[in-house]
């Protein structure tokens, strides 16, 4: 496999990804305000953070599963298709308590929400959560690009809903998470489709036949370990919202949420690199190169991202009141002070895919965990004299400190020193 080719094939999607992603918080932020910002990306992290707890990890643990032939694909979806009926009774009856007595007077002061939004939020949880456990099924199957491409058609199915909505002058809160909802449940179908065709043309090699109940018993005690890296990474990337809500108030929420937008869309170069990451280093036979291929991959996403990151610092004054309106002028000084922190922690966002595929995902969990800790721990102390400047400056911390321990983890584990790890020396067979 070659890194860069099937790396440039991912990247080239998620440069799309990019846009459409700008081009929905264009839509959104200008057409709720800071405000309705602030509800809509406080539901958006309550989106994520509910299909991370309820994932249970049935996607990742499917990788080395099918990579070693221990189940077929039409197997692990019939063990992942009943974990997910199971989970959309459950999130959906969570949705309908949510919004009566005194946890719905919280989801409607802090969130925005009636019962309507609610029920839709819980449908656009289970519908990220197959998005994301079907996505790592293509990955297992060798189908690296394909993730990629259904999200592209997720994301633009998304704008075109909420552009349609626009125009009509009915986009509201409701409105816009019920066209995130509907996107991911498009994804689905599609994503479905392709991971079923995978199934029947690899029929006839499949091994032998396994129960559905013990096949996902097994996938749920493999990945619930590595998803609790998921948890704690997105429990830090929405922290400070939370802190912000508490502290500062949704108007506040909503300036920080563009900041993170633009600031976060670098981790797609990163990003680019983990899934190829994940399929070469789950492949038994790839042991000897492995180390050499994360390395090289650690320098291409932490250079490419310090690269993007430089313009967007200069041009974050003058860009973001235009494109997102005047009151978003604070979200400028934000961005600035996270972006260091950003491209820190693009080595975190490579390296993950790595130790995904050594099956070390622990690794990843404690990386994790550290970095939630650090951020909670500057997020307190900063956040309530500086609002969305000291969230963005908490985070900073927490990525630094989170990437350099996950160099210290691979240096540790690798065959490679510290100057073969930067491209100084070349690394010793």
């Amino acid at each position: 496999m070659r890194l860069l080719r099937t790396s440039a094939e991912i990247l080239a999607g998620r440069v799309g990804l990019v846009a459409l992603s700008v081009a929905v918080g264009l839509l959104v932020a200008r057409a709720l305000g800071p405000v309705g910002q602030g509800h809509y990306s406080l539901t958006v992290a309550v989106l994520a953070l509910v299909a991370a707890l309820v994932n249970g990890g049935i996607g990742l643990a499917a990788v080395p599963v099918v990579r070693r032939a221990q189940a077929s694909i039409g197997q692990v979806l019939r063990a992942q298709g009943l974990w997910s009926g199971l989970v959309t009774l459950v999130v959906l009856t969570a949705a309908l308590v949510a919004t009566g007595g005194a946890a719905g007077r919280w989801s409607a002061r802090v969130l925005g929400w009636d019962r309507a939004v609610a029920l839709i939020a819980g449908g656009g949880a289970c519908a990220l959560l197959a998005c994301e456990t079907l996505s790592y099924d293509l990955l297992a199957m060798g189908r690296l690009v394909a993730g990629t491409g259904a999200s592209l058609i997720r994301a633009t199915l998304q704008l075109v809903l909420l552009a349609a909505l626009v125009a009509a002058g009915w986009l509201n809160l409701t409105a816009a998470v019920g066209a995130f909802a509907a996107a991911h449940v498009a994804g689905v179908a599609l994503l479905l489709g392709i991971a079923q065709r995978a199934a029947r043309k690899g029929a006839e090699v499949a091994p032998r036949s396994i129960g559905t109940r013990r096949l996902l018993r097994a996938l749920l005690r493999e990945g619930w370990l590595g998803q609790l890296s998921s948890v704690s990474s997105l429990l830090h990337l929405r922290l400070n919202l939370a802190l912000l809500a508490a502290w500062h108030g949704p108007a506040a929420v909503g300036v920080y949420s563009v900041a993170m937008l633009v600031g976060e869309l670098l981790w797609h170069l990163p990003g680019a690199l983990s899934p190829v990451l994940v399929y070469s280093s789950a492949d038994p036979a790839a042991e000897c190169a492995r180390d050499r291929l994360a390395a090289r991959a650690v320098r291409l996403g932490l250079g490419a991202t310090a690269i993007a990151a430089l313009p967007v610092a200069i041009l974050a004054g003058p860009l973001l009141p235009r494109l997102f309106g005047a009151e978003y002028a604070p979200a400028a000084p934000a961005l600035r002070a996270l972006l260091p922190g950003i491209v820190a922690y693009a080595a975190g966002a490579v390296l993950a895919g790595d130790f995904i595929g050594r099956g070390r995902p622990a690794w990843n969990a404690h990386a994790s965990a550290l970095t939630l800790g650090l951020n909670l721990l500057a997020g307190l102390l900063l956040v309530p004299r500086h609002g969305a400047v000291g969230a963005a400056w908490a985070s900073t911390l927490a990525y630094t400190g989170g990437a350099a321990w996950m160099l210290v983890r691979f240096r540790q584990a690798s065959r490679l020193g510290w100057r073969e790890l930067c491209g100084w020396q070349r690394a010793v067979s």
